[in-house]
């Protein structure tokens, strides 16, 4: 049995994998499940979890919340990219729990409104549409992306 010879070399490529930033377990599986048989595989994963450094539900919370500080997205995207990350449906409904989307609408909505209204000309009608294009493709709802478009079109077309 082999096993124990390729134990130590999947390891060292998975803690390396881990060592960038976090991943799941199913990103993990995956890289590590391209050079080593499936039983060194879920050994290695095993492993992982048990230094904790594989935890799908803390994974979750970690890629929300950098998403919330770095680009906001909505609810459908994040589950749609967690999803892809092989995260499981009861965790991703977890983590998004008590997800602020207007919060996050606004702050994506933000930087752009600035740059297309500060000190330019801009029927409402074109402003709303591009917007709701922007925040459409961050997975915003249309309530909430029409709700921000208002928001920041008062905030800054009104304040000219």
């Amino acid at each position: 049995m082999a096993t124990p010879d390729l134990y130590p070399q999947a390891l060292q490529v998975a803690l390396r994998y881990v060592s960038f930033r976090p991943r799941s377990v199913a990103e993990v599986r995956q890289r590590v499940g391209r050079d080593f048989p499936q039983p060194v595989v879920e050994q290695v994963i095993d492993s992982l979890k048990s230094y904790g450094y594989l935890d799908d539900v803390e994974f979750a919370r970690q890629w929300r919340n950098s998403r919330e500080r770095r680009r906001p997205r909505g609810a459908f995207l994040l589950r749609r990219e967690l999803r892809t990350k092989g995260i499981a449906d009861s965790i991703i409904d977890d983590a998004l729990a008590d997800l602020n989307e207007a919060g996050n609408a606004y702050r994506a909505g933000q930087r752009r409104a600035q740059r297309w209204l500060d000190g330019h000309q801009m029927p409402y009608a074109t402003f709303q549409r591009k917007i709701w294009e922007y925040l459409r493709r961050r997975g915003f709802t249309g309530s909430v992306t029409r709700d921000t478009a208002g928001r920041l079109w008062q905030e800054y077309a009104a304040g000219e």
